[in-house]
């Protein structure tokens, strides 16, 4: 197969950024912070249009013409919303699903993430927001959902919204009921299909736009029901009650759902729930790790792959059409691994994204009838010249002999040999989630473009390594989680690659409280300490929980089981701003003040308490953004700061420093 030269529709739009990464020593944080110039990249279904989101100066989508080769349309959005995925639903109608940061202003400050769901049409450019509350006095804010591309009639989709018996009875959702619309994308105009019951959350849509189902959730009982259309009314095919199982669609045959969960097994498996009755029966299940999703074909929805999880996250292919044509691109395209982003309806073409985590992600468009593929745009075009480094896949003992898996990214040019590294543990956030053993990782490859070893532990706790692995970390805050942390610090220490005067832990999110809590319980460990909208203070997160859902919202139940409840003594023992005191290393935090999953305040706590501890500390306020450091410039800030920080303390400034010591003495 033969690769053509990038597409001239985007190459114009990133040569100058592509341009300045070589010209210093160092690639600038920009390289890294900026988020990907161009995203979900879609191709419509008769392979006449090309979209993708571009990160410019605006929040915009673009789109290309392949019969004209050129970029025709550029679609701009107000500012503060956030791209979280679009879709074709025809040849010219794209769907784009965004996020916002609401602040609902009463006797205290509540922000929320909510979505909002456009239209665009592709040919003029033209955009709508789909079932906005404003124009749609019945429909509850941000509520609506996509469904299905086919509708009830030829030009219309199907969406989900909740919707109010009356618009006088004000905006409560528990005034209104999850029902199915039937949208005619380029007007906005709509009808009700189906109405569902106050405890409907969910649709099963088969692939010509037919209801079949409808799943439900009883917030009182924790009861989760699965019911199959019957004529004018719906029947139950299966009641539960776990938490962890859920719904991800119907079969192909639309005879069965299919679902996800160990129920009670010791590995997430794949499961087919039949119209017929007899419950959940096993269609997949991997001798040693977690089911992590299923590759489905996009139009009749056959069962192509499951995910598998591992430090490798392969596939384990159930159509040898479709394995063969992946291997076919790998075979082509070395060291990088191919997922499928789309194709035209008869498959000749095919838009494959090739990634790894030693290779930023680039997206193709593959011709089969020719066996041609060009290049249509990299997602960080001003690392193409830069060299990366190199991530492997290891284990280490835990002190109880355990193995833990890790994942070690090594500066460019160095090699598993290699001696006296400064280090950065990189424990990632959830904790019940887990690094891509597939997917580029900006944050950690940044680290190491300045010289550090990283390391990022896969610690009891993590998913995707087995039943026993994940619950193990089960109320381990601060206790078995974090000493699989501290743990592969010592392990690297000892075997000489690590300097053990210069490690710094740093992470976001719960990762960000493992920073914390490494500074507070193992301070002679760490030189330095990087938390980035950490959790400080267990109990007080647990209140906020509470008092945002109540004692029946499903995230207090996962939250009490993850980490306790608030009357546990080693809820509050184990919180990092109860134990500043215990801090020696230089701690930094940075927080995004619209953070709705972290609370702005659990920064304030830590901050409070190491001020009271008198314990030098830093705090940077990243100003209008989110959890997960959706914009560019909190990025690119995040990482100078990081840089400065990282630099003073482990970095060359250190080295400066110690031989100052060396030479007063």
């Amino acid at each position: 197969m033969r690769l053509l030269r990038s597409a001239p529709w985007l190459a114009t739009l990133f040569c100058l950024l592509a341009a300045t990464a070589t010209r210093a020593a160092l690639p600038p944080v920009e390289s890294f912070g900026t988020t990907p110039i161009i995203d979900n990249v879609t191709l419509s279904l008769d392979g006449r249009f090309i979209a993708s989101s571009y990160a410019g100066d605006k929040v915009s989508i673009v789109i290309l013409d392949r019969n004209t080769k050129k970029l025709t349309q550029r679609v701009d959005f107000d500012q503060n919303l956030k791209l979280r995925g679009m879709n074709f639903v025809n040849d010219h109608v794209l769907i784009a699903q965004f996020s916002i940061t609401y602040t609902q202003r009463g006797s205290t400050e509540d922000k929320a993430e909510i979505g909002a769901v456009f239209a665009i049409d592709v040919r003029d450019g033209s955009s709508r927001q789909l079932l906005e509350a404003k124009t749609n006095s019945r429909i509850y804010p941000s509520s609506g959902g996509f469904l299905s591309r086919k509708g009830a009639a030829p030009d219309e989709i199907l969406m989900s919204a909740l919707l109010l018996e009356n618009a006088s009875a004000g905006s409560s959702p528990d005034e209104a009921s999850n029902s199915v619309l039937s949208v005619n994308p380029l007007t906005g105009k709509w009808r009700v299909i189906e109405k569902g019951s106050r405890t409907t959350n969910g649709w099963l849509i088969d692939t010509e736009g037919r209801i079949v189902g409808r799943t439900e959730f009883n917030r009182k009982e924790q009861r989760r029901t699965i019911r199959i259309k019957d004529g004018d009314d719906y029947r139950i095919i299966y009641e539960h009650t776990d938490p962890d199982f859920g719904t991800i669609g119907l079969s192909a045959d639309g005879q069965s759902v299919l679902a996800l969960g160990a129920r009670g097994g010791d590995r997430i498996r794949l499961w087919s729930i039949p119209f017929s009755g007899g419950g959940p029966q096993p269609l997949y299940q991997d001798p040693e790790y977690d089911v992590e999703g299923v590759v489905r074909d996009i139009y009749d929805r056959r069962l192509l792959g499951v995910s598998v999880g591992g430090l490798e996250q392969r596939v384990h292919w159930l159509d040898s059409a479709a394995e063969a044509r992946v291997k076919a691109l790998e075979a082509s395209l070395p060291g990088r691994r191919i997922q499928i982003a789309g194709y035209t309806r008869d498959q000749k073409l095919v838009l494959a994204y090739a990634v790894s985590r030693n290779n930023p992600g680039v997206y193709y468009l593959i011709d089969f009838s020719t066996n041609r593929a060009e290049v249509v745009g990299q997602e960080y075009p001003q690392l193409a010249k830069v060299a990366l480094g190199k991530v492997s896949n290891i284990t280490y003992p835990a002190r109880d002999g355990y193995k833990v898996p890790a994942y070690l990214t090594l500066p460019a040019g160095k090699d598993q040999s290699a001696k006296d590294l400064p280090l950065v543990v990189l424990p990632h956030g959830g904790p019940r989630a887990r690094d891509s053993g597939v997917g580029f990782d900006w944050w950690s490859q940044f680290v190491a473009s300045r010289g550090y070893a990283v390391l990022q532990p896969q610690f009891r706790g993590s998913t995707g390594f087995g039943q026993k692995h994940e619950l193990a970390g089960y109320r381990q805050w601060g206790q078995l989680m974090q000493h699989d942390v501290t743990d592969g610090v010592k392990y690297l220490i000892e075997s000489g690659m690590v300097n053990p005067d210069r490690v710094c832990i740093v992470g976001a999110s719960y990762g960000g409280y493992a920073a914390l809590a490494g500074a507070a319980f193992t301070p002679d460990l760490y030189r330095c300490s990087v938390s980035v909208a950490g959790v400080s203070d267990l109990v007080e997160m647990l209140r906020w929980v509470e008092d945002r859902g109540g004692i029946e919202d499903p995230a207090v139940r996962f939250w009490r089981r993850h980490i306790g409840k608030t009357s546990d003594p080693d809820v509050a023992a184990f919180s990092p701003a109860r134990a500043a005191d215990k801090v020696t290393a230089t701690v930094m935090m940075m927080h995004g003040v619209d953070d709705t999953v972290v609370p702005y305040v659990q920064t304030e706590y830590m901050e409070t308490a190491m001020r009271r501890a008198k314990t030098p500390h830093e705090v940077v306020k990243l100003k209008s953004e989110d959890h997960w450091l959706s914009r560019s410039p909190s990025r690119i800030e995040m990482l100078s700061q990081l840089d400065r920080f990282l630099d003073q303390h482990i970095g060359s400034q250190y080295k400066v420093s110690v031989e100052e010591q060396v030479a007063q003495n």
